[in-house]
């Protein structure tokens, strides 16, 4: 297993900016792992509960993953949480081990002594050791205090750790470079914005029924496919999950070669992180071979253009675990704009 924490009153500890990223050795492994150190003995069924409560199962097709994978040090351990790209820390006020020395080093005065008084709180410190990385401290006055303050912010936490892991994601996909020749063709040749890293390629587009096109990587096959329909009502039409599902329905066909299976289909209220919209999650089936996956698909409505568009995610990737080529390619959708960012 493994975690992060939060707390009542939040502190943000600002850490190296991008300036300082080839000076310090990047945090290695997926955005979904995460490690939880607990100070103290006496607080590792406290540390184990809580990464319990924030972890859930995602379901792709038929199998069942965990959100995060959850490693828990003790305190003599806690070295080892350096190499994780998020780390909780999980201490009581007025422990005077080795875990609360290191974070003392790490933290403001003011931020130490909020963690240190009686309230106990929390603290999030960017970039601790190394870069892409998140630390959150979590303390309480005792023990049964600091369980309870776990129980009640676990969803707080789970987002609070996917929200930061989308930031690092697309700092690092800048880093690493953007293919700005096909981010500028997609703006100018059909009105929309998206932060593609340069690993992505322009595998087609251009159907006369479902205008789009569609980014692949390879090694395993991922792929965001960007299309639309015009309508005089946008609004109606994202109400209407018959025309969401034709609209989905036909780009898979013409752009995969694939059907979707209605009885995986689950929706949810909201696109992409911090969009309105509507979202699809389901599987598909090879019409070309035989295979399939899941796949997640946005849909927004555009009132000033008169149109829907419907972003789809979807990777093929058979015997591994799919969550983290999701949240990566979720991350990138969030970047989704019909009004160009200016720089």
């Amino acid at each position: 297993m493994r975690i992060v924490c939060l707390l009542t009153a939040l502190l943000a500890v600002s850490g190296c900016g991008m300036d300082a990223e080839k000076g310090i050795l990047m945090a290695a492994g997926a955005y979904g792992d995460l490690a939880v150190v607990y100070a103290d003995p006496g607080l590792d069924p406290v540390a184990r509960q809580f990464a319990t409560e924030v972890n859930e199962d995602q379901v792709f097709v038929i199998a069942s993953e965990t959100r995060f994978k959850i490693d828990i040090f003790p305190p003599e351990n806690w070295d080892l949480a350096k190499g994780y790209k998020n780390a909780v820390f999980v201490t009581t006020a007025g422990d005077h081990g080795a875990v609360n020395k290191e974070l003392r080093k790490l933290m403001s005065k003011e931020a130490w002594s909020q963690l240190q008084s009686g309230a106990g709180g929390l603290v999030q410190r960017k970039d601790p050791w190394a870069t892409y990385q998140l630390l959150v401290v979590a303390t309480g006055p005792d023990r049964n205090s600091l369980a309870s303050l776990l129980h009640r912010n676990a969803a707080r936490i789970r987002g609070m750790i996917e929200s930061d892991s989308r930031t690092r994601i697309l700092r690092h996909n800048r880093y690493e470079g953007l293919a700005t020749g096909l981010m500028n063709s997609c703006w100018s040749r059909h009105g929309f914005y998206l932060e593609i890293p340069e690993t992505f390629q322009l595998n087609q587009q251009g159907h006369d029924k479902v205008p789009g096109l569609e980014l692949m990587e390879t090694n395993p096959s991922r792929g965001i496919t960007i299309c639309w329909l015009d309508t005089e009502d946008p609004a109606g039409m994202l109400a209407d999950r018959t025309r969401l599902v034709a609209l989905r329905a036909d780009m898979g066909r013409l752009f995969h070669h694939e059907d979707l299976v209605p009885e995986s289909f689950t929706w949810s209220d909201g696109g992409p992180p911090g969009h309105p919209g509507v979202t699809l999650k389901g599987a598909w089936t090879g019409k070309t071979f035989a295979g399939g996956g899941p796949f997640w698909s946005y849909f927004l409505a555009d009132k000033g253009r008169g149109r829907v568009y419907c972003i789809d995610l979807l990777t093929y990737a058979p015997g591994m675990d799919k969550m983290g080529f999701f949240r990566q390619m979720e991350a990138i959708a969030t970047t989704f704009s019909t009004t160009r960012p200016q720089p």
